[in-house]
């Protein structure tokens, strides 16, 4: 009877522990990361009586979840990329909507620019017209602004989501750590402590991708991008911010433990900082730098075409917009290296708004040599302009300008090179006058040679200026150094000697280029009415001309271009995401088939459970009665 007894009490505790563990898994049905668990129930060891084997029982040896390291491995991953991919599109499309909304102010104050040009066209002497040309220009440079400071503005933004994310990422690795402190301590024994492992580690996949190191009793070290390691079994690693080298705002990631920390590599983090990286250090800064290339060819165009006419009263027109070379520009273009040893500084100046690229570029100095690698890879060495030893002749439509005040450069010196970099948020509005403004237009051209020719000034009070139709010829020796004049008959006006590379004679300043070569001429017509519009109309004609681009598209062409390429990067964005969200629910169902709960299921073996409990107290009971039967009968 005692065994029977004891086998009934074994029956009774095993079932009772199945129906602990099948309760359990129902009331975690709607815990997130749950892992079913399951008792294995065994029977005990046989008891020789009699000559035979008799059975003693059942008895439930562990508590076990059930879990696949592989497809919790693959949850991980399709976590981490789909992370990724919704941070790219959220930012892209945040990106995409800003130039809808605020951009849009752009191309529609470019176009009543225009507008207001053709009305200066129709009436070039109207101070009202001009007035509303310089008010559209302004609304123009305040389009410009306010883009910029938008795009500038979300750069600080994604700083302080990298910040965010970094912070919890520190936290969540603080909290592994102690998790597997723990797990050292019980042998990893608590299936609660390794659910919660599991659930800390899949936020940590949306911020990086994770590669998981498992280790004894459930301790686990984690790893980052598959090179960076955030927990080492019970120590936590942790990450930090640093001013960027060259451009200060492009901060960079870093990893401490104890006194020693290291720049880390953003190239290969995944996740959710990985979409951050890149949407900052690729999307965000091309489409800033192109904007700044329109903002560039604007201001270049407009300037240029001034210079080319004559304003209200007679004189050489004067700068609209901000100038492109500008010394607060020119130096803003070039950042530093922290490490550089030389003293040598650098200015970045614009030589063709046509031939830029919007991209930077990487200039190094290794001892002889200045080498200038694009964003592309290929390196070219500069030369020294042949007129200018100050000045390095670049490839992409700028030069770089030496100033070596405080020292000169050392081997291994490095800058980094944005030449349109502020260009957007700094232009702005340099003409106060609406008189100023050139409407009416003068003739220079070169007769022959290769040389050109600038008009910098006229002095319309000079009674040696000659009279209104009278076209004059100019021809220089720069190897000499001396000029002549002369009038449409061949009579000479003026001869005498150059000033550096400018003639200043009968009221009129020009310069020539350094391609002037002894013998060229030029042409020169000062004619000038205050109702000549035909500067103007040369204005109106840079809607269509093709400016930028090298030739092959408008200054127009150049925006469309940005928000062309950021909606294309959105929709492809938009693809990706769906693809990840697709793989990450296969991932999650493959998971929850195995080790999620099913309802169903424990709903069956809570009965099962139930019933084998019952029977079990059943056979106590007979046990019981069969014991008190035989007391009975030896009374």
């Amino acid at each position: 009877m005692a065994d029977l007894m004891s086998i009934a009490r074994s029956g009774v505790l095993a079932a009772q522990k199945q129906m602990g563990v099948t309760s359990n898994n129902i009331a975690n049905v709607g815990t997130e990361g749950y892992n079913r668990q399951v008792a294995e129930q065994r029977t005990s060891e046989s008891q020789f009586l009699a000559g035979q084997f008799l059975g003693t029982g059942t008895y439930v040896s562990d508590v076990k979840r059930i879990y696949n390291d592989y497809a919790q491995r693959e949850l991980s991953l399709s976590i981490s990329q789909h992370s990724q991919a919704q941070t790219s599109y959220s930012k892209l499309s945040e990106l995409d909507q800003l130039f809808s909304v605020v951009g849009k102010a752009v191309p529609n104050s470019l176009n009543g620019l225009f507008e207001n040009i053709n009305n200066l066209a129709d009436m070039p002497a109207d101070l009202g017209v001009r007035e509303n040309l310089l008010t559209s220009a302004g609304q123009l440079s305040a389009a410009f602004n306010s883009l910029g400071q938008e795009l500038e503005g979300q750069v600080r933004q994604v700083n302080q989501q990298i910040d965010g994310v970094v912070d919890r990422v520190n936290a969540i690795t603080t909290e592994l750590a102690e998790i597997n402190t723990q797990l050292q301590k019980i042998g990893g024994n608590d299936l609660q402590l390794l659910d919660q492992q599991d659930r800390l580690i899949n936020e940590l996949s949306e911020y990086v991708q994770v590669n998981v190191i498992p280790q004894e009793y459930g301790v686990k070290s984690v790893m980052a991008g598959g090179s960076v390691m955030l927990v080492a079994g019970e120590t936590p690693m942790k990450l930090g911010l640093t001013a960027g080298d060259p451009v200060a705002h492009e901060t960079r990631l870093t990893s401490s433990i104890g006194n020693q920390t290291s720049i880390l590599g953003t190239n290969a983090l995944g996740g959710q900082l990985q979409g951050l990286f890149d949407y900052r250090d690729q999307d965000l800064s091309a489409a800033i730098n192109t904007l700044g290339v329109m903002a560039l060819g604007v201001s270049d165009a407009f300037n240029q075409a001034q210079a080319q006419g004559f304003d209200l009263d007679g004189n050489v027109g004067q700068d609209l917009f901000t100038a492109i070379n500008d010394p607060n520009l020119t130096t803003g273009r070039v950042a530093a290296y922290q490490h550089n040893a030389g003293g040598m500084t650098l200015g970045v100046e614009i030589d063709d708004t046509s031939a830029l690229t919007g991209g930077r570029y990487e200039l190094a100095f290794d001892g002889a040599n200045y080498q200038l690698t694009d964003q592309y890879g290929t390196t070219t060495t500069l030369t020294t302009d042949p007129n200018d030893a100050t000045r390095l002749m670049g490839p992409d439509g700028f030069s770089v300008r030496l100033n070596g005040a405080s020292g000169p450069a050392v081997a291994g010196d490095k800058w980094a090179l944005t030449p349109s970099a502020g260009a957007a948020s700094g232009l702005d509005v340099v003409m106060n006058n609406p008189r100023h403004l050139a409407a009416a237009g003068y003739g220079l051209q070169t007769l022959s040679g290769s040389g050109e020719a600038q008009l910098l000034a006229v002095d319309r009070t000079d009674p040696s200026l000659p009279a209104n139709g009278e076209v004059m010829t100019v021809q220089v020796d720069p190897t000499l150094g001396t000029f002549s004049v002369f009038d449409s008959q061949g009579n000479t006006l003026s001869t005498g000697a150059m000033s550096g590379n400018q003639i200043s004679t009968l009221g009129f300043t020009l310069a020539v280029d350094p391609n002037t070569a002894s013998g060229d001429q030029f042409s020169l017509d000062l004619s000038f009415g205050p109702g000549d519009n035909s500067n103007a109309v040369n204005m109106a004609g840079l809607a269509t001309a093709k400016l930028m681009g090298n030739g092959n598209a408008t200054l127009t062409d150049v925006y469309e271009g940005i928000t062309t390429s950021v909606g294309g990067k959105t929709k492809a964005a938009g693809v990706a995401l769906d693809s990840a969200e697709i793989t990450k629910l296969q991932a999650t169902e493959r998971v929850q088939a195995e080790s999620g709960v099913n309802l169903d299921e424990e709903a069956a073996n809570l009965m099962r459970f139930q019933q084998a409990y019952q029977a079990s107290a059943r056979i106590m009971t007979v046990a019981k009665e069969t014991f008190d039967t035989l007391f009975a009968s030896v009374r």
